[in-house]
């Protein structure tokens, strides 16, 4: 039995779907415990001063 509108594009982000959430927790997880930990406060202040651009 064919489900009408369900071809290999469903299962693509039926299996990429559970992948996005999965890392996007895991780097929620990572900024809660840099933050946590104190050393948030100094990895934002690296990523401003990488971003900077020449100024």
């Amino acid at each position: 039995m064919k489900i009408k509108g369900f071809g290999k594009k469903g299962v693509v982000w039926e299996t990429l779907i559970p992948w996005m959430i999965g890392i996007a927790v895991l780097i929620f997880v990572l900024i809660l415990y840099m933050i946590i930990s104190g050393r948030g406060i100094s990895a934002i202040n690296y990523f401003k001063d990488v971003f900077r651009f020449g100024r």
